[in-house]
């Protein structure tokens, strides 16, 4: 990671501030509840919470805090996975189900949701740094893999067990070998240079150049791989901010001014990406070996010492499926006639026990890849160094501020969200920086003040928002353009504060 594992998500924020923050994204949210699907939204929303509760307990140290944030893992999965469903079911006619791109709002709501309440526990006591992030993501690993385990385990023990499913690897890797379409080529090219990058650089931190190198000429190589660390970093950052540029691409005022097809066609090369997408695997496999042959030769104790802790998830949702069996049945009849068939036939195929074991699987597989998302935007330098508790939160509340907007949602509704991320992040950044520079006492009063003056300023830019609805409501914009000016101004402060973290 670009930040050292003392660089915290809200680290020092005062306690006005993290009041103020958590404040912000509580309002958001209860608006955000009274669009619709309000019990879906506080799932949703428990599920971030939690989360953040279990990575502060991890960036404490012990066994005990370890094992009672894999404790939380499977709890805060489920109700992300559960909160998805309903607002899925909520918000998604029934007959566009079957088309993904009909899915993505819901989505998108569900997941600002959480991270706007993930960021506003980053503010509570001391922050959360990006080191317990990443130890959250390992106890998530492991807690998936005991329960992938026991799922194998009861397949093949089961009396009726699965046939081998037919996995079309072709039809997996065709979106980024293949990708249909300029915006999702030019997207996937800008990903697949990212992955070999943060590949590269991973194998080159693990492998041991500088050990196996004579003494005399170790200082020499090791700056070396410092060097190369760090470009392989910055060709990573640059790669994940170019894929999420190419989004924008999908706007027709882009498409004209820009030539997108053009582009996409220098890149739609298959043997290139093939070759980035191996490079990619192949650095990940260097870095994986490379760490378990330094942990066999003399980490072994210490290994297990932070292994154990971080599956009491998974053990727990183990002995939890082997003994609630008897309440599966009720509850998969009590499911809406949509789904019950589908889970009727799982549960028939797999058992009560299989069932929960394969829920909790995709559960904990899908917060794996959250969190790895969130370590990679930190690696990359994508989240500010000083209150990016704050910013997450605002993040958040702006993601499902442009989602209802988009999705027609009374626009008072949308800009008092908008305001309310704006809040959430200054607050949290000036609270850090009050600490700092006066101390927690003379930090607190200070950031009263300011809390005061955020939320009124917000409130005026909410209100003549508001009044130029009106005026813009008289003279309707070209298709894209009210779009693409919102996506515009968020990637603006997006950009403004990664120059100022």
């Amino acid at each position: 990671m670009a930040a050292a594992d003392g660089a915290t998500l809200g680290a020092g924020a005062s306690r006005p501030a993290s009041l103020v923050v958590g404040g912000a994204v509580a309002g958001g949210l209860t608006l955000v509840a009274a669009t619709g699907g309000g019990a879906a939204v506080g799932l949703t929303a428990a599920s971030g919470g939690l989360l953040g509760v279990a990575v502060l307990c991890r960036a404490r140290e012990g066994p005990a805090a370890a094992a009672a944030a894999s404790a939380l893992v499977p709890v805060v999965a489920l109700a992300g996975l559960g909160g998805t469903g309903l607002l899925v079911a909520a918000r998604v006619d029934p007959a566009a189900l079957g088309r993904p791109l009909a899915l993505l709002p819901a989505l998108a709501l569900a997941l600002g949701t959480g991270l706007a309440a993930f960021g506003a526990a980053g503010t509570l006591g001391d922050g959360i740094g990006d080191g317990a992030v990443a130890r959250t993501w390992r106890s998530a690993t492991a807690s998936a893999s005991v329960v992938g385990v026991a799922l194998l385990a009861r397949l093949a023990s089961g009396p009726g067990a699965l046939p081998a499913p037919a996995v079309d690897v072709g039809g997996l890797l065709a979106p980024l070998l293949a990708p249909v379409g300029p915006t999702l080529g030019l997207a996937t090219f800008a990903t697949l240079v990212g992955a070999a990058a943060l590949a590269g650089r991973a194998a080159v931190s693990a492998l041991p150049v500088v050990e196996l190198t004579p003494r005399r000429r170790r200082d020499d190589v090791r700056a070396a791989v410092e060097r190369v660390a760090a470009a392989l970093l910055t060709a990573a950052k640059y790669g994940a901010l170019a894929a999420l540029a190419s989004v924008l691409t999908v706007l027709p005022p882009v498409r004209a001014a820009i030539p997108v097809a053009a582009l996409a066609a220098l890149v739609a090369s298959s043997a290139l990406r093939s070759g980035l997408l191996a490079l990619a695997v192949a650095a990940g496999g260097v870095a994986l070996a490379s760490r378990l042959l330094r942990a066999a030769a003399g980490e072994t104790a210490a290994t297990l010492g932070r292994l154990l802790p971080a599956t009491a998830g998974g053990v727990g949702v183990v002995l939890l499926a082997a003994a609630g069996g008897g309440v599966v049945r009720p509850l998969v009849g009590g499911l809406p006639a949509g789904v019950r068939p589908v889970a009727a036939s799982l549960l028939a195929a797999l058992s009560p026990a299989g069932l929960v074991l394969g829920v909790a699987l995709v559960a904990l597989v899908a917060l794996t890849a959250l969190l790895t998302a969130l370590v990679a935007a930190g690696g990359a330098g994508l989240l500010p160094t000083r209150g990016s508790g704050g910013a997450l939160a605002g993040v958040g509340l702006g993601a499902v501020a442009t989602v209802l907007g988009v999705g027609g949602a009374d626009p008072l509704v949308t800009f008092a969200l908008v305001g309310l991320a704006v809040v959430a992040w200054d607050a949290s950044d000036r609270g850090v920086s009050a600490r700092a520079d006066l101390g927690p006492r003379s930090a607190a009063r200070i950031e009263a003040v300011h809390a005061v003056a955020s939320v009124g300023v917000a409130t005026v830019g909410v209100a003549a928002a508001w009044a130029v609805t009106g005026l813009v409501g008289a003279v309707p914009p070209p298709d894209g353009a009210l779009v693409g000016a919102v996506v515009a101004v968020a990637g603006a402060v997006v950009l403004i504060g990664l120059l100022r973290g």
